[in-house]
């Protein structure tokens, strides 16, 4: 599906890698002047690799790399077939979001890294109508970052940056909906917003009434009686013969006021609306048309050019009369915002004179009392009234979305169960392997919902579970089945990259090697991965020598991947 033919640098500060199907290692080997093999370039080689593959710059090695050692315009490139076509990627440290990819000898220039991930992500599933994983998430588990320390089969991301589980390329590669499990995680995000929602309603609550909002809810019936009493008070409260005068008077003032504040607004509002227009750019010179046309027809690139000026012209001139008429109409809205709080504030005088006048009448300052004890029990029942009436509807749309999650729980088990035939056959592949390298079948493997946040539960059990070699091991059977199995090999990109995974005990080591010696001519798609050759040759010697043939390159102290020595940034 992907193969990777090779990996080269514009200009040439490094030496080719050249990959074949099968096999593919690259060895760090001790050299006269250094038996040291650590430090030689390996795991850079794979950072690099994995750049062109489009992978995060901020968040790989390849950016602690110091200029002298590798200019930041230098192009990481990688010759990739994809289903039989061609496909260059390449890429800079400068312009690491901005990559190019050729494709059939078309040239592709993206401005946006995700828009040309999506573009990978279309060749690779090209055909393929069921939801699919991306391109990058895929990668995730097919290239493991060392940093991963292969603690999990499910997580290939460097432990440091806590990158959630995703069980999606998984599910997918093993037959099961992915669809389903992209529904259920949005509907946990939903839920956690609700729960979200729920929490802020009850410390509003709380903040309110001082109580718990089970205990408040009596308050609101309280506040409602005492609400009604003081309406039914200011109802009958004339304590003036002026009364009648002002209340007429204030409430004239009041609408007034209302209306101009709503005017206002609404000029506000328009006023934000009239943005000037900014003229398009164009991308194109009328020097390049007439170039062009003229190279198609002598004298037609000499008019066409001629036109295009014109109507750029008169686009500028559009430009400048909508402007104007803007600018007009502004200044029109600016003036009568002018006037309308100019009576605003005029009105508003009136009406704090009358209040005073309330004031003073000595009986009428009960009136204005029970006013602002009116208003004030109204805001609270109010408020109480929301905060609860929003609280009961969020538990209530709590409980639908946690019974759909459910629900879409049960149809993904329901997936999981139709595609047994493949976790079956998936599970005897790992255990043909198991028995090989490890001596004997003790091992299972399964795969079901659960009702934690994982959603997934995918578990991998090997002889001896538990120690630093045998989670190690772990994933290697794991990858490896993955990659080799009747099943899930055609959903796989058929390309599987371990970068120093067997740092193992001796014994492991040598199981492991023995493995791949003895099935080499029949591995499915490509397998790269690294290897100290000192430590390697000394445990399982017979099994280097058998190896040779895959050797793609060797890196010393002498003869690093990147020429140079370094200190990384």
């Amino acid at each position: 599906m992907l193969a990777i033919d090779r990996l080269y640098s514009e200009p040439k500060l490094f030496d080719d890698l050249v990959f074949r199907s099968g096999l593919n290692l690259i060895l760090g080997v001790p050299s006269d002047d250094s038996k040291k093999t650590n430090g030689v370039g390996k795991s850079v080689s794979i950072d690099f690799l994995n750049f062109a593959l489009l992978s995060q710059y901020s968040d790989s090695r390849i950016k602690k790399v110091p200029e002298e050692a590798f200019p930041l315009d230098a192009k990481v490139c990688i010759d990739l077939n994809v289903f039989g076509r061609s496909v260059i990627i390449k890429r800079s440290r400068e312009a690491h979001n901005k990559p190019t990819i050729i494709h059939d000898e078309k040239f592709l220039s993206f401005e946006k890294l995700e828009d040309a991930q999506a573009f990978l992500s279309a060749l690779v599933f090209d055909g393929v109508r069921e939801e699919h994983p991306s391109f990058r998430s895929m990668l995730g588990i097919f290239i493991r970052d060392e940093r991963s320390e292969f603690k999990s089969i499910i997580n290939g991301y460097d432990t440091k940056k806590r990158i959630a589980d995703d069980y999606g390329p998984h599910l997918y590669l093993l037959g099961a909906s992915l669809k389903k499990y992209k529904r259920i995680k949005r509907l946990q995000d939903e839920i956690t917003s609700t729960e979200t929602q729920i929490t802020k309603l009850k410390a509003d609550v709380q903040l309110l009434r001082q109580k718990k909002i089970e205990d408040a809810r009596s308050d609101l019936n309280e506040l409602d009686a005492e609400v009604t009493a003081i309406e039914e008070s200011i109802e009958n409260l004339e304590n003036s013969a002026a009364y009648d005068v002002l209340e007429e008077e204030m409430s004239a003032l009041d609408s007034s006021i209302s209306e101009l504040r709503r005017r206002s607004a609404i000029i506000v509002e328009n006023l934000a609306k009239l943005e000037p227009i900014e003229s398009e750019p164009v991308d194109i010179s009328e020097e390049e048309l007439r170039e062009f046309y003229n190279g198609l027809k002598v004298g037609l690139g000499d008019l066409i050019s001629r036109d295009f000026g014109q109507l750029q012209d008169f686009k500028q001139r559009i430009y400048r009369f909508q402007n104007e008429v803007i600018s007009e109409r502004r200044a029109d809205l600016e003036n009568e915002l002018k006037e309308v709080r100019n009576s605003l504030r005029v009105q508003d005088r009136e009406y704090q004179k009358r209040l005073k006048l309330l004031d003073q009448t000595g009986a009428l300052q009960t009136l204005k009392q029970t006013f602002a004890t009116y208003q004030e029990k109204s805001d609270q029942l109010s408020d109480l009234r929301s905060f609860i009436t929003g609280y009961d509807a969020a538990i209530s749309q709590k409980r639908e979305q946690q019974l759909e999650k459910d629900i879409e729980l049960q149809r993904l088990q329901s997936s999981i169960d139709d595609a047994e035939m493949i976790k079956d056959s998936f599970e005897r592949t790992i255990l043909d392997m198991h028995g090989y390298v490890m001596g004997n079948r003790q091992a299972s493997f399964k795969y079901i919902t659960t009702s934690k946040k994982q959603v997934v539960e995918i578990s991998l059990r090997i002889d001896s579970d538990g120690s630093h070699s045998v989670e190690r091991e772990k994933t290697f059977i794991y990858d490896f089945s993955l990659l080799q199995n009747d099943y899930t090999s055609k959903r796989h990109f058929g390309l599987l990259v371990h970068d120093n995974i067997f740092d193992v005990d001796s014994d492991t080591l040598r199981r492991n090697l023995n493995y791949i010696a003895g099935h080499m001519h029949e591995f499915r798609g490509q397998y790269i991965l690294t290897l100290n050759s000192d430590r390697a040759s000394s445990d399982a010697p017979e099994e280097m020598t058998a190896l040779q043939s895959a050797v793609r390159a060797r890196f010393t102290k002498a003869n690093r991947f990147l020429k140079v020595s370094y200190q990384e940034n």
